[in-house]
């Protein structure tokens, strides 16, 4: 049984000693040296457990049991010896030829004694056991326990020339080994002197005890080195962060110092150049106007005036952006007429249109106040910015429409939502994204064709950003465009009222007249929120008939809207008509969208 006692206290042993490289969580990193080791400690595990079994088959005879066991304890050996020699080499790092020499010899034994265990089965040529179950041990026995003497010299040999160039704790660890591998040479030749002892189990349980602290040392001193390599990398990283944080504020003052300078210059520039043009521009009215000018003359000031006109609008852009860049822009907050704003809006798209050939339509949708509280010219400043580039960018025949409605009132301030909407060239989809960036044009060849400097979108953002709005654009390529503007500004309490003399708007009757019923219906709105009765016809013939049944019957309209562009009859020869009944006495109002000076001498008369 002194097998048994043997294997069982050996193993016991191994595994106490070493489980903390038995057993690795899988989330941890195991080094290469580690792993091997941990292989070698397996294969001596296993050649224990051979010998424990080998005692309790030799104590009760148990022959088969004892040749399975024998055959298992042979093979462990050879992968023990095996596992020994690459853990030597993983160990000692040489990287000499005669690393390759002792995997490969490691390999060959390997081989070798597989094919030798399986002849053994079919002719004893390694062991074999009488019928009375004693052991016998054949020549290949020794062969094969030579052979790992050699292994053994060889690896301590390895070793010890090894050492001798080696210092320190690292030429003691690498003495213990090589003097380990003699021992073990001197443990196998008691081996063979004594084949019922076990001086090889013996060796193997003092020799891993030794080896286990010299792998767990080594261990401790990588981790302990990548430790320190990972602070140093770690301090290295925090100097190049904070070196890099210095030059980030040096360049962002460059930057600040920079942008400072070069709005300051764009501010000057632009004041100094606006200046001249002021009087130019003055001066070529003047001289437009001058009755003793020629046509030919008046042709070239008026070019002059458009293009003049034309670079006063690139250095007002110039100047808003540097404002926009320096935070010098502001947004006021005073009272305005919202109806006078719309008013001058209409004015100068509609005559752009008109000049143009294009259709423009001007719908107020629902309920809006007289006045609100913002910026009345920021505000226009959006709107004709955007309907300026609808005009632009729309050819003949194309039409442009722009809707107004207030969409919302809480807690003293109203949202107010602008649809703006052309049947122009549009925009690609890819592009629509960068439209609100300085400078950005979808086609360079529009600069010549149109004109632009591709900042008026990016400035229109940002007011409508600094009025509390937001600003959307949803376009095709050959289609058109709409852009939707909403801002919200403080209501106003202040209404429209006219309390002249004896005229008031409670009592009065009014006849809107128009072939548009979204405006009839607008009018009739504005007119009953300040008192004022009022019903609409679109047909102005049949309007015609109505009014002078009232007439007759004592009941008169004293007030009449009528648009001046209907079918069959226009608002001028539609008030022809009324002049012929109403005794003059009905106040008659035209709303166009076109040239006031066209018709203004026909209206009069």
């Amino acid at each position: 049984m002194t097998y048994s006692i043997i294997g069982i206290l050996a193993a016991i042993i191994l595994i106490i000693t070493n489980r903390d490289v038995l057993w690795v969580p899988g989330d941890m990193e195991v080094a290469h040296t580690q792993r091997i080791y941990r292989g070698f400690l397996l294969g001596v595990l296993c050649y224990y457990i051979t010998d424990a079994l080998w005692g309790i088959g030799d104590a009760h005879r148990l022959t088969t049991l004892q040749f399975v066991d024998t055959t298992l304890y042979f093979a462990a050996m050879a992968v023990a010896v095996l596992l020994w020699t690459r853990y030597v080499v993983a160990y000692l790092e040489s990287g000499s030829v005669f690393d390759t020499i002792l995997r490969c010899t490691g390999w060959a034994f390997l081989g070798f004694e597989l094919v030798v265990i399986v002849i053994n089965i079919f002719h004893p040529i390694m062991f074999w056991f009488d019928e009375g179950g004693g052991y016998h041990a054949a020549s290949i026995r020794y062969v094969t326990l030579g052979v790992q003497i050699l292994m053994f010299l060889m690896t301590s040999v390895h070793t010890l020339r090894i050492t001798l160039n080696a210092e320190g704790k690292t030429r003691r660890r690498n003495l213990t080994i090589g003097l380990f591998g003699i021992a073990m040479i001197a443990l196998i030749v008691l081996q063979i002197l004594y084949p019922l002892w076990p001086f090889y189990a013996m060796g193997y349980m003092v020799g891993t005890c030794l080896l286990h602290s010299f792998v767990m040392e080594d261990e401790k001193e990588e981790y302990r080195r990548e430790l320190e390599e990972a602070l140093q990398r770690e301090q290295l990283q925090k100097k190049e962060l904070s070196e890099n944080r210095e030059a980030l504020r040096d360049a962002l003052a460059a930057a600040e110092h920079a942008n400072k300078a070069k709005t300051a210059f764009l501010s000057n520039m632009s004041h100094e150049i606006r200046t001249p043009m002021n009087a130019i521009i003055g001066l070529n009215n003047i001289a437009a106007n001058d009755p003793t000018a020629s046509e030919q003359v008046k042709g070239y000031l008026e070019k002059i005036g458009v293009s003049a006109q034309h670079l006063l609008g690139i250095i007002n852009d110039i100047l808003d952006m540097s404002r926009i860049e320096s935070g010098r822009m502001t947004v006021k907050a005073e009272e305005f007429s919202f109806a006078k704003a719309l008013e001058q809006v209409n004015s100068m798209i509609s005559s752009q249109c008109a000049d143009k050939g294009l259709t423009y339509d001007c719908r107020v949708v629902g309920n809006i106040d007289d006045y609100y509280i913002g910026d009345s010219m920021k505000l226009k400043q959006v709107l004709l910015n955007i309907l300026g580039n609808s005009v632009k960018f729309t050819n003949v025949p194309g039409s442009v429409t722009f809707t107004v409605e207030q969409i919302a009132a809480f807690e003293g301030h109203c949202t107010l939502r602008f649809i703006m909407k052309d049947t122009g060239i549009g925009m690609s989809r890819e592009y629509i994204p960068k439209i609100f960036e300085a400078f950005s044009q979808e086609d360079s060849s529009s600069v010549n064709k149109y004109g632009s400097t591709g900042l008026g979108m990016a400035i229109t953002k940002n007011i409508v950003e600094m009025m509390n709005g937001d600003i959307q654009v949803d376009s095709e390529k050959g289609v058109g465009s709409t852009f939707t503007v909403t801002v919200t500004m403080k209501a106003s309490s202040r209404s429209v009222r006219y309390e002249h003399g004896n005229i008031l708007p409670e009592g009065m009757r009014m006849m809107v007249v128009d072939d548009d019923i979204v405006a009839c219906e607008h009018a009739i709105l504005v007119a009953n929120a300040i008192g004022i009765e009022a019903e609409f016809i679109t047909d102005a013939r049949e309007a015609l008939l109505h009014m002078e049944m009232e007439q007759r019957n004592g009941n008169p309209y004293q007030l009449v809207l009528t648009d001046y562009k209907m079918p069959e009859m226009d608002g001028i020869e539609f008030t022809k008509n009324l002049r012929t009944f109403d005794n003059g006495e009905t106040i008659v109002i035209i709303l166009s969208g076109y040239n006031w000076d066209e018709m203004k001498d026909e209206a009069k008369a």
